[in-house]
């Protein structure tokens, strides 16, 4: 009798939120099946030159669509400014992950396939990640390409490579700590741009119906562009910044 009231009182719990172990880098961590979840990302990204400003906005909805298998759609929006100009440029996003991740398991990998779409512009990425939980610390790695193509006269980097690592320790249920490094390389028309690595720290803090996660990391390390290289200060900041934060957060719907 004991046993069945217990199960009614769990089956009654709504679903936990689940959270982003990282602002940056992916983990193989999805949506139960049939929950329903709303997320909002903030990243300031400061000093690609002295009076650069740009800031991206992402909200999203996510739906676990099986154990093993979830779908966000997004609209995401980049506003950017110097002292000469400013600009909005606005996307919506589809993305699917895929993942062998389930609960108790220390090893999981999976991917991710994501499509946007804007008034001038159209971008494929793919991702695969895997990460390993041992005790009170999850280790993640990431590696994606992305694709971009323009019109209406715009031009932009339109070829991407990313590698990130990630760690993280739990200081309690509610609080995690970590660290996350990140190389970017980039191309246009076929053009080496560069490619800067970065390295910052994160924090997590997961409550049962929400979340929140935090981090910024610093450009530590570049490789210039070859038309760069012989200057005496080159420029390294073609396609990145200085200085990257995020916060996102999510809550059940």
């Amino acid at each position: 009798m004991r046993a069945l009231v217990l199960a009614v009182a769990l089956s009654s719990i709504p679903a936990v939120a689940v959270p982003r172990d990282f602002p940056f880098t992916w983990t193989s961590r999805t949506s139960a099946a049939g929950q329903n979840s709303l997320e909002a990302w903030f990243t300031p990204r400061l000093v690609r030159t002295d009076d650069f400003l740009q800031l991206d906005t992402r909200v999203v909805w996510t739906y676990g669509v099986t154990r093993t298998l979830e779908s966000q759609l997004s609209l995401d929006t980049d506003f950017q400014r110097t002292d000469r100009s400013e600009g909005l440029d606005a996307r919506v996003t589809s993305l699917w992950r895929w993942t062998t991740w389930r609960e108790g398991t220390p090893f999981a990998v999976g991917g991710l396939g994501r499509v946007s779409l804007g008034p001038d512009q159209f971008e494929a990425e793919a991702r695969l990640f895997t990460d390993l939980h041992l005790a009170r610390v999850v280790i993640a790695l990431n590696i994606s390409a992305s694709r971009a193509l323009f019109w209406n006269n715009r031009e932009g980097i339109d070829t991407r490579l990313e590698e990130s690592f990630a760690v993280k320790y739990t200081v309690s249920p509610a609080v995690t700590v970590g660290l996350e490094a990140r190389a970017k390389s980039a191309w246009k028309l076929r053009e080496y741009q560069g490619t800067a690595i970065y390295a910052g720290p994160a924090m997590t803090f997961t409550h049962p119906k929400f979340w929140l996660t935090i981090g910024g990391y610093a450009q530590v390390a570049a490789d210039r562009a070859n038309a760069d290289r012989a200057l005496e200060e080159p420029n390294e900041l073609r396609d990145n910044e200085r200085y990257v934060f995020r916060v996102a957060f999510g809550f059940d719907t």
